[in-house]
């Protein structure tokens, strides 16, 4: 997964900053990737999940201000302290959202953080999440997306908390995390899929014959037979409407581990041990003139995730870590994941615009398409059972989580017991 450009590494460099320049200061992790040379990852400080209440407590604090606060109804200064602390151990790298070691605490097996942006910019990107902004903004949405709201003080409210006694502040807060009523700007994340909008129309019916793409210089209509270990994966980028016209996008596909809740990474001696297990693909547009381009990919069984959406020509460098759609591939299976429409600057009759990929179900569209050049795989095409909530360790700059509309969500990820980390070679 090396598809980073000298042009992006210049562009994220200039975005990260002084942030990434100190974290180059701290500790080195050595970690492998794919089987190359061991690329050094600078990793934050061990942060200890073992923090005394106290500690924990003093470091929840600092989101507790006069000017703002967490809230969620209900809850108490210990759960908030618990979840803040879960919230910040993610955001470092030092815990999946269902309470593992990541795997790039193992020598063995890739960064989850290489593994997302690839080893060329492994080190800016571990930079940007261990220290400085992005951080804090992950520590955030971790907060948002377990429930918790953000609160934005009236000025006059604001000078009231910032004249009391430290042990007055300290006993309003304890109270202002669960009530029930705010005063202020709410923010709050309760939905996790695009917004429906007059002005878009995912499901406007096709106004060309769309095209069939099987790999590069590979004609689509050539014979077409899978090996006994494979399966296939068909989306679509669907360009109907004026502000998908043209527009590109990507859609990158982890392999998963349903049972740990957490990715497949390759082994670091996977060339040397043969291994032909896929475990990333990213879908990227072949032919943007296309008004609909069904794409056809070759994948081993197991399970996946959708783990990030990219619409021009960038490469992902976000991650559905918090909750993101999840499918089985069974060997000999066909299997259609969406239509996927790259809008680019979309007027929204709500007000703003819209600049991504959103999700539709044609199947019967990429059947017939397909049909044309591949009638084999056209019969045997069937839409996959996606489901959503399928969480792992956070390896993308910006971690989310994304949802499709209606589908049932798997079983949620029991917190797992901390665990001591592998050493590091």
């Amino acid at each position: 997964m090396r598809y980073w450009s000298y042009r992006t590494a210049l562009m994220f460099a200039s975005v990260v900053g002084a942030p990434v320049v100190q974290a180059q200061t701290q500790a080195m992790l050595p970690v492998t990737y794919g089987g190359e040379k061991t690329t050094p990852v600078p990793q934050s400080p061990a942060v200890d999940p073992h923090d005394s209440p106290e500690e924990i407590a003093k470091d929840a604090a600092r989101d507790l201000k006069d000017n703002r606060f967490y809230n969620k109804p209900g809850a108490t200064r210990a759960q908030y302290d618990a979840d803040w602390q879960r919230c910040r151990l993610i955001a470092r790298g030092s815990r999946t959202p269902a309470g593992s070691v990541p795997m790039f605490y193992n020598p063995q097996l890739m960064s989850p953080v290489a593994a997302g942006v690839g080893g060329a910019l492994g080190g800016l990107i571990a930079g940007a999440i261990a220290e400085g902004q992005q951080r804090r903004a992950n520590r955030q949405s971790c907060l948002l997306i377990n429930g918790w709201r953000l609160v934005e003080v009236p000025s006059a409210e604001s000078a009231r908390v910032a004249a009391m006694s430290d042990a007055e502040r300290d006993g309003y807060f304890n109270t202002i995390v669960g009530a029930a009523e705010v005063s202020g700007k709410v923010t709050a994340r309760t939905r996790f899929s695009p917004v429906q909008d007059a002005n878009l129309h995912p499901e406007a019916p096709l106004t060309g014959p769309g095209s069939v793409f099987l790999g590069k210089k590979v004609d689509a209509a050539a014979p077409f037979a899978l090996a006994p270990n494979e399966a296939v994966v068909v989306l679509a980028f669907r360009r109907v409407e004026p502000s998908a016209t043209g527009r590109s996008g990507g859609v990158q596909i982890l392999r998963y581990d349903a049972a740990q809740h957490d990715l497949h990474y390759r082994p670091h001696d996977w060339k040397k041990t043969g291994d032909k297990t896929s475990y990333s693909l990213l879908a990227t547009s072949a032919d943007r003139k296309s008004v609909y381009e069904v794409q056809v990919h070759r994948l081993t069984p197991g399970d996946y995730v959708l783990d990030s959406l990219t619409v021009g020509p960038g490469v992902p460098t976000s991650t559905h870590c918090f909750g993101a759609p999840t499918f089985h591939l069974a060997p000999g299976e066909v299997a259609y994941i969406g239509d996927f429409i790259p809008y680019m600057g979309a007027e929204m009759a709500a007000g703003g615009k819209l600049s991504g990929l959103v999700h539709a179900n044609h199947v019967e569209d990429a059947r017939t398409v397909l049909a044309r050049s591949q009638p084999a795989l056209a019969t045997a095409l069937k839409a996959a059972d996606l489901r959503n909530g399928a969480t792992y360790a956070c390896s993308g700059i910006v971690m989310s989580r994304w949802e499709i509309e209606g589908l049932e969500a798997i079983a949620p990820a029991t917190e797992a017991p901390a665990a001591a980390a592998a050493p590091a070679s």
